[in-house]
């Protein structure tokens, strides 16, 4: 897929947090961008960041956060948005789904309501609009009985029909871009490769950009046009999932694509894991932040952060292990 017109671009992104303890940086220098259209996939196992730049691009996180840098949406720096005018932004230009859409659904009002509040928010649509609208979006995210449905409550719906209203209410002023964050984890792998497919079909008829949050690398070989590999808050690696997966060049990349199945894989062996676990914000390690956990990790590793360097191609790793051209100034674009 070629390259379109930059959506988002997110510059040199820190999030810190206050805590009894001090300060700690959950994010740190994160720069990306989303093309018009495009899928990219911001990837990592649990506490590497992933959730708090979705966040930070939704202006969501909590008044304990301090984001710095910049998140650029059509050229408009929302990081220096008013709540109000945030407010106007969500859900109108930028839409999100959550991971479990149970938390995210209130189960005092029918779907229909919850689907036509968020279409009210922003379009001068009466009560009856707003309903007629709900049920064709239930039935464009393919939901049985969408007549009935908009009348049910949301625990009255099993786990995929929640998530597709989840959809349905992102969908509802046709956003240019979608952020998903983890949309199909807590979902069996038959509903998740329907959600998936589903997410595919309404983006190409929406033409919307997609920001995918997730850990699980066999849907971004399904989904993305990009990856971005996050690692202790830090961007570690960055390419197409083509080039990641025939050659990932990062040690904790390579890790992750281990841990996925392929086909003649021995059921009765277990995949390879990685070992240890991601440092807590309170204890990063000097040096690389995945040398703790590295097999290939030297002095240099344990002493030296790597710096984001160019491999050609659009492709990037942080790692020493590499010598290629050195990317910066102003930041680390993708």
């Amino acid at each position: 897929m070629d390259r379109h017109a930059d959506l988002l671009e997110v510059k040199d992104l820190r999030v810190r947090f206050g805590t009894p303890q001090g300060r700690v940086e959950a994010v740190r220098d994160v720069s990306f961008s989303v093309g018009e259209g495009e899928t990219v996939a911001l990837v990592g196992e649990s506490g590497c960041g992933k959730s708090v730049t979705a966040l930070s691009v939704m202006r969501l996180l909590d008044t304990a956060a301090e984001p710095d840098g910049a998140v650029l949406f059509r050229g408009r720096d929302l990081l220096k948005c008013s709540a109000a005018e945030m407010r106007a932004v969500r859900g109108r230009d930028i839409a999100m789904v959550f991971q479990d859409p149970m938390t995210s659904l209130d189960p005092l009002y029918t779907v229909g309501e919850q689907i036509g509040e968020a279409l009210r928010a922003h379009e001068p649509v009466s009560r009856r609009q707003a309903r007629s609208r709900a049920i064709d979006l239930l039935r464009e995210v393919r939901l049985p009985d969408a007549e009935r449905l908009v009348r049910a409550y949301p625990h009255e719906l099993s786990g995929g029909q929640r998530q597709r209203v989840m959809i349905a209410i992102a969908l509802a002023c046709e956003p240019a871009l979608l952020v998903a964050d983890e949309p199909t984890t807590a979902l069996d792998v038959t509903v998740e490769a329907e959600i998936l497919q589903l997410l595919r079909r309404l983006q190409e008829k929406y033409r919307m950009a997609l920001l995918l949050i997730t850990h699980d690398m066999g849907v971004v070989a399904e989904m993305a046009d990009r990856l971005v590999v996050m690692y202790a808050g830090r961007i570690v690696e960055q390419g197409r999932p083509g080039q990641a997966f025939a050659d990932a060049r990062h040690p904790y990349t390579q890790a992750l694509f281990r841990s996925i199945p392929q086909p003649g894989t021995d059921r009765d062996r277990p995949l390879p894991a990685i070992p240890g676990a991601v440092p807590r914000l309170q204890e990063m390690p000097d040096g690389c932040r995945f040398h703790p956990r590295c097999p290939h990790a030297e002095d240099r590793c344990r002493t030296a952060e790597p710096p984001l360097l160019d491999l050609g191609g659009g492709r990037r790793s942080r790692c020493w292990l590499r010598e290629p051209v050195l990317v910066e100034t102003g930041g680390e674009n993708a």
